[in-house]
């Protein structure tokens, strides 16, 4: 994703100047929807994004678990804000945006990723703090994506399990498609979905 700042002002200063801390967090959160938590390594970051392995405890002092955390604060953030974002017309509308834009996620990574925000909660153990950032992650997008459905009409005492169903249902959906490759699972879920949330209307 690309950020265009409207002011130019100090450009010929800043252009070339690499920000290593975000590249590395950046790197994580692609290691962590390809090889999950034991595969992301302060090693294997610095390979992928290039950067420096001597500014790795400059950046991140509090170790590999702070760079992870930091990975799943930050695609956290920005999914919650594209789910925010949604601005539809009916509560099936919802549905369709919110599991296509998952579809493009796992066809984006060549079927090779998941979601790195399930990857680490799968792979935090008997480490509280990864699980602990995880649930967050996942409270954030249920608020947002209740409030959306509410927003495009759906029943408010339903909106939260529709939305618990849909995250429920897209995470299930990238582990069925990177296994066998194919994406259709994502047309069965968004039919039903669709189904549950436009009858609940009549």
């Amino acid at each position: 994703m690309t950020i265009i700042h409207p002011s130019y002002e100090g450009r010929h200063i800043q252009v070339n100047r690499r920000n290593v801390r975000e590249e590395m967090i950046q790197g994580a959160i692609g290691l962590l929807a390809e090889r999950g938590v034991q595969g992301t390594s302060f090693a294997v970051v610095t390979e992928a994004t290039n950067t420096p392995r001597g500014s790795i405890y400059h950046h991140f002092p509090g170790g590999k678990n702070e760079l992870i955390e930091k990975a799943v604060d930050s695609i956290g953030a920005l999914v919650t804000a594209l789910i925010g974002a949604v601005d539809a017309a009916t509560p099936a509308d919802v549905v369709e945006v919110f599991f296509e834009s998952w579809r493009s996620v796992l066809r984006a990574s060549n079927f090779d990723g998941n979601c790195a925000v399930a990857n680490t909660a799968i792979g935090a153990g008997e480490d509280d703090s990864l699980r602990v950032a995880s649930q967050q992650v996942f409270e954030k997008w249920h608020s947002s994506l209740t409030s959306a459905f509410i927003r495009s009409g759906a029943d408010t005492a339903q909106a939260s399990d529709y939305a618990a169903v849909c995250i429920a249902g897209a995470e299930g959906a990238l582990i069925m498609g990177r296994a066998s490759r194919d994406d259709s699972v994502f047309d069965a879920l968004s039919r039903q979905l669709k189904l549950l949330v436009s009858a609940s209307g009549r």
